[in-house]
């Protein structure tokens, strides 16, 4: 069942202002589809390296060239369009891929997610994941290769986080149409999060 006035509508062109040194620029904009997500996504290689006593960075070599390529398919005509560089597509794809959890209830057999995102406010209801849900999950979700000089790289597939969502979702509120899957991870990631967080508290403590 899909309720409320719709505050996200994947279809609907999106204008962003960037604030920039020589002023504001223009760009606009369609919502990247679910596989240009995925496609980003898997491209973000990130980057781990340990440097000793628990201390760790990590690192984005090529992000902000692959959201400009991202920024390069999904830009709608203008009869003069802003240039833009590398590190202001960042900001834009950034602005676009906003998706942040609100709050989370339990909700009988499930939970209830509550995601800002760009436009408003939007809810999730989602049934309890199995144990074995969790597990495929995360073993589809990340990739990781060890690199020489104590270095991971670390690969990241939405698509995960798509199948999942589909399989545990009940409701949806705010949306005029699909849910894009750069918002399913967020609301996934929020459900599994709140799982382990009531497994940690119902664990006898003096176990």
């Amino acid at each position: 069942m899909q309720t409320n006035t719709a505050v996200f509508d994947a279809t609907r062109p999106i204008t962003i202002q960037l604030r920039t040194p020589t002023g504001v620029k223009t760009v606009r904009v369609r919502f990247p589809s679910d596989d240009e997500w995925a496609e980003r996504q898997r491209r973000r290689k990130v980057i781990i390296k340990h440097l000793g006593r628990g201390v760790s960075e990590t690192t984005i070599p090529n992000a902000e060239e692959v959201d400009a390529a991202l920024l390069e398919k999904i830009r709608l005509e203008e009869e003069t369009p802003a240039e833009v560089d590398p590190f202001e597509a960042a900001k834009v794809i950034e602005q676009l891929s906003q998706a942040e959890a609100d709050d989370v209830v339990t909700t009988g057999d499930g939970y209830r997610v509550t995601l800002r995102v760009l436009g408003g406010t939007v809810v999730h209801e989602l049934h309890m994941p199995s144990a074995k849900d969790v597990f495929d999950y995360r073993r589809s979700f990340a990739r990781v290769l060890d690199l020489p000089y104590n270095k991971q790289e670390l690969t990241i597939n939405l698509r995960a986080a798509g199948e999942l969502y589909k399989k545990l979702a009940e409701e949806k509120q705010g949306y005029a149409g699909e849910v894009p899957i750069i918002h399913q991870a967020v609301a996934v990631k929020a459900v599994i999060d709140a799982l382990e967080a009531t497994f940690q508290e119902d664990r006898d403590p003096n176990f």
